[in-house]
């Protein structure tokens, strides 16, 4: 058993079907399919997962959350926001499980699935071992990919994550100083 926080293994030790490794400020992401003997990674875009068919997934089983009869209505609402992330994590995760070809629609047959979301502070301290585990996996689950370049793939996703939130940092910052954020603050200030 390999103690890594990136290799992606279920509770019991055994090894998921589909690792997916998300950096939430790009557009881009990284599947690890393991399903049968066979691995193979591939780089999605965003663009390809919410689409048109997405969204109307998405409203729907919204609309039909907001409307369904409730005993308690305001418990009901207040819970609403809650219902909505749980919507959207599913109605996402079928949406990217039927672009790798999986039937979303047999309960019996869906695979097992890791999600990594890759950003933070330990992006910045864990990318060498992100970058390792996949080697890692890639060399125990052989298939056609060049582990090199997903090696250079997984860097580039790595190094583009930092910059973004390098950049929002510092947008974050400048908004703090200026006078009129509700951001910033002092413990005394002159008005005349």
């Amino acid at each position: 058993m390999i103690d890594d926080p990136f290799y992606g293994q279920l509770p019991d030790g055994e090894r998921p079907d589909i690792m997916l490794y998300i950096f939430p400020h790009l557009k881009e992401f990284l599947v690890v399919d393991l399903r049968g003997d066979y691995s193979e990674v591939l780089l999605m875009n965003a663009e390809e997962v919410f689409d048109g068919e997405f969204f109307r997934g998405l409203e729907h089983e919204f609309s039909s959350t907001l409307r369904e009869g409730n005993v308690y209505p305001f418990a009901h609402i207040i819970n609403l926001p809650l219902r909505l992330e749980e919507i959207v994590r599913n109605v996402a995760m079928s949406s990217i499980l039927e672009r790798l070809g999986v039937d979303t629609f047999d309960d019996e047959d869906l695979p097992a699935v890791v999600v990594f979301i890759i950003s933070g502070g330990a992006l910045a301290m864990h990318s060498d071992k992100l970058i390792s585990s996949l080697r890692e996996l890639l060399n125990a689950h052989p298939g056609g990919s060049d582990i090199a370049q997903w090696e250079n793939v997984i860097s580039r996703l790595v190094r583009e994550e930092n910059q973004v939130l390098q950049d929002l940092s510092y947008k974050e910052l400048t908004e703090a100083l200026r006078d009129d954020s509700p951001d910033y603050f002092t413990l005394w200030e002159n008005r005349n």
